[in-house]
């Protein structure tokens, strides 16, 4: 255990994190107690006090609140604070866009009317529900028992073979970057330095982004097969799931699903009875959107504080350990399977949210217009017209209904001045405040910054304030500050922070004070 793992074993036995156990913690581990006391106020799910008997969170973020999430937060903060046993606070995005407004109840997720009526009856603790599982097309196999044909061709194929197979298939990476998996998968195999390491990417935490969290509860062999061929193609035996810790029933699944594997010989000394070994370990991130960028993740691994490195070094050539390290995300190896199987990625997951009738994930060809997207989803809730769209998530630009028969995909996408991102597509209906929506999401990245690099701390506070006032010269200094924050600061966030306001500003009419 790293000393990020020996503090949430410590949360989760007494609630909270007492003087005495941090002090019993330095001296076990000759730790300096500052440096653990560094981690208790960098992560928020650590917590230092007892916490109340009804533990409530409510999301704050751009898909929640588009749907009356503001008075639902409202309603839930006045019912706390009318019962010492209860305790209210606003949060970032719960990866449950298509649950909003999104809650939890002493760490249980549920919707805001749910979270409610569990306040009404506090006698009744709120159990665990199980992960919502879905079928997908993606998936090769029919059944359970099926699955890890695909790696058992492939095992005696050479290392090269699979990255190129992937290439040719066209599979790139579909947490946001869209960098080709082969070429990735090539360079980590070429370091010369071992041990290398696989790590899947599941801390899905930016607004409207919830794909990932369908896969893990829906196909976490899919992705597991995914990481083991990985392994074979880039010489590993050891990986890691980061998994956010709000996804407490997806990673019961997962876990499971190990056991699963493990008890096949599929995972173990030698996988399927060949001479190749591989296991895989999850870890449970104790919170933070900033996690999600893969040289934070990688201190937390560490046991460290998720602030992002410099780079370069990549995690390719030092990464875990300072040793070579695979980083993709879930989608990414769940798609591996089937890439190596037919030779093509054909179709890929959507997150919607926001003003459709039923949120949701949605499976669909690349390069599928937005309209269809909707109609899959019910259509506009309330019958409302389109106003505009989000197509890949919180770090992309906002478009306008007129492009709602744009191929989403990657160069059309970039073309029209977005990008796909992570596929995460919040959609906004007529009447809405598109400046207000922007300035929401630049509260998210405003709130979510780790604070390491001077930019993105003062800049995206700055932006809320200009953005709040409304002015018309105020506004136009964001894209003196955007410029500003997209040069200098160390990771994405700072970097496209501003980028959905700028998308409304060039491409909206807005009312200024």
């Amino acid at each position: 255990m790293n000393l990020i793992e020996e503090l949430s074993a410590l949360q989760h036995r007494h609630g909270y994190l007492r003087d005495a156990d941090l002090h019993e913690l330095a001296a076990r581990t000759h730790a300096p107690l500052h440096a653990i006391q560094g981690l208790c106020t960098f992560y928020p799910h650590f917590r230092r006090q007892p916490p109340a008997r009804l533990e409530v969170r409510g999301c704050r973020d751009l898909a929640c609140h588009l749907r009356d999430g503001e008075q639902a937060l409202t309603e839930l903060r006045a019912r706390c604070d009318a019962d010492a046993a209860m305790h209210f606070e606003p949060v970032s995005c719960l990866g449950r866009c298509d649950a909003a407004p999104a809650c939890t109840v002493n760490d249980v997720p549920m919707t805001a009317q749910a979270a409610y009526a569990c306040l009404q009856t506090p006698d009744r603790v709120p159990s665990a529900p199980d992960a919502a599982r879905s079928s997908f097309a993606l998936d090769p196999y029919t059944t359970t028992e099926d699955h890890y044909g695909i790696l058992a061709e492939w095992l005696d194929a050479t290392p090269d073979a699979i990255a190129e197979r992937l290439e040719s298939a066209g599979l790139r990476g579909m947490g946001g970057a869209g960098f080709p998996t082969g070429r990735k998968w090539k360079l980590v195999a070429a370091e010369p330095a071992t041990p290398r390491y696989i790590i899947c990417n599941a801390d899905e935490s930016e607004p409207g982004t919830f794909k990932d969290r369908a896969l893990l509860a829906g196909a976490p062999h899919l992705i597991l097969e995914g990481m083991l061929l990985a392994g074979l193609a880039v010489g590993s035996h050891e990986g890691w799931v980061y998994i956010r810790h709000e996804y407490g029933p997806e990673r019961e699944v997962l876990e499971q699903a190990i056991a699963q594997a493990r008890t096949a010989g599929v995972l173990g000394d030698r996988v399927l009875g060949r001479d190749f070994a591989f296991d895989v370990r999850v870890f449970v991130s104790p919170g933070g959107y900033i996690l999600g960028e893969e040289t934070a993740l990688l201190e937390a691994l560490e046991g460290r504080r998720g602030e992002p490195r410099n780079k370069p070094p990549y995690p390719g050539v030092t990464g875990l350990h300072g040793k070579p390290t695979l980083i993709n995300n879930v989608e990414t190896f769940a798609q591996v399977p089937r890439a190596l199987l037919e030779g093509t990625v054909a179709t890929k997951l959507f997150s919607v949210s926001g003003d459709v009738e039923q949120p949701g994930v949605v499976e669909a060809p690349f390069g599928v217009p937005v309209n269809e997207l909707i109609e899959r989803c019910g259509g506009m809730k309330d019958g409302r017209k389109l106003l505009a769209f989000l197509p890949g998530g919180a770090s992309t630009g906002f478009l306008s209904a007129e492009h709602e028969q744009l191929p989403l995909d990657w160069e059309p996408l970039r073309k029209a001045g977005s990008a796909l991102g992570s596929a995460a597509v919040i959609v906004v209906g007529e009447g809405a405040d598109l400046l207000a929506l922007a300035g929401n999401l630049t509260a998210f990245f405003r709130n979510e910054s780790c604070g390491k690099c001077v930019p993105c701390r003062i800049g995206t506070e700055k932006a809320v304030q200009l953005i709040a006032a409304r002015e018309t010269q105020g506004l136009e200094r964001l894209r003196e500050l955007h410029e500003t924050l997209a040069s200098t600061s160390i990771c994405g966030l700072g970097q496209a922070a501003l980028i959905p306001v700028l998308s409304v500003l060039d491409h909206f009419e807005v009312q200024t004070s």
